[in-house]
């Protein structure tokens, strides 16, 4: 979770709110699917932010390594 940005968070939240407390559905017995439902559906969105520059991997992987860096040395 500490990799994830603040609009994955978000999405995740809300994604179990909506799991947690259904909606009622169309014929009323509270059964609602969430809006990611499957694999395809998440990797496309994550991809989507990776292409507006929401997300770059690297740059955060760098930055978790550059503390231990710091403190331990290159290993």
């Amino acid at each position: 979770m500490w990799q994830m940005s603040i609009g994955q968070i978000v999405m995740y939240h809300n994604i179990g709110v909506e799991i947690k407390y259904p909606q009622p559905g169309p014929n009323g017995n509270g059964k609602h699917k969430p809006s990611i439902s499957n694999y395809a559906q998440a990797k496309a969105a994550r991809d989507q932010m990776k292409a507006q520059g929401l997300i770059n991997e690297q740059a955060q992987s760098d930055d978790a390594k550059a503390q231990y860096r710091t403190k331990y040395g290159d290993v």
